[in-house]
């Protein structure tokens, strides 16, 4: 899944802002993500020059910061950052954490606002990517029943 490739490359680079550098096969992996991602001549042109391609998906995160715990909708995501719809007001360089769930898996990476754009009663975000993820793995120790906390999310 693409989620899972953008998790390694941020921690790698994580690894590397720590400053405690990466062995030869974790290079090669950098190496093989960054590659993948080269950015297209449309993205070298723009006056940012973006340094990687975005690729589209269909995802649904959870979008939480200051006064924000919002379900939004991912539709591009690369290494450098992601593009979210149906997302409420982020402010130019607010800091948010996105939340995306796949199986047994809670992928968090943190983020900061760059662009927004009207989208009907939402707005589409640009969020660049920051600092190291987080994965949590979860596990099931018992058969789990419903609710009243299950109901209000589902409510939601």
């Amino acid at each position: 899944m693409l989620v899972e490739v953008v998790f390694q490359y941020r921690t790698l680079m994580g690894k590397c802002d720590l400053g405690v550098g990466l062995d030869w096969d974790e290079i090669e992996q950098v190496t093989a993500i960054e590659s993948a991602f080269e950015p297209t001549a449309d993205d070298r042109r723009m006056k940012t020059g973006r340094k990687f391609r975005r690729e589209p998906v269909q995802l649904t995160a959870l979008l939480r910061g200051d006064r924000i715990n919002d379900m939004v909708d991912v539709i591009e995501i690369g290494p450098g950052g992601l593009v979210v719809r149906n997302a409420p007001f982020i402010a130019h360089g607010e800091h948010v954490e996105i939340v995306i769930e796949d199986g047994d898996r809670s992928y968090r990476f943190s983020a900061e606002g760059v662009w927004m754009k009207d989208d009907g009663d939402d707005y589409r975000v640009g969020l660049a990517l920051i600092g190291m993820p987080v994965c949590l793995h979860t596990v099931a120790v018992s058969r789990h029943d419903v609710d009243l906390v299950d109901r209000i999310g589902a409510a939601a």
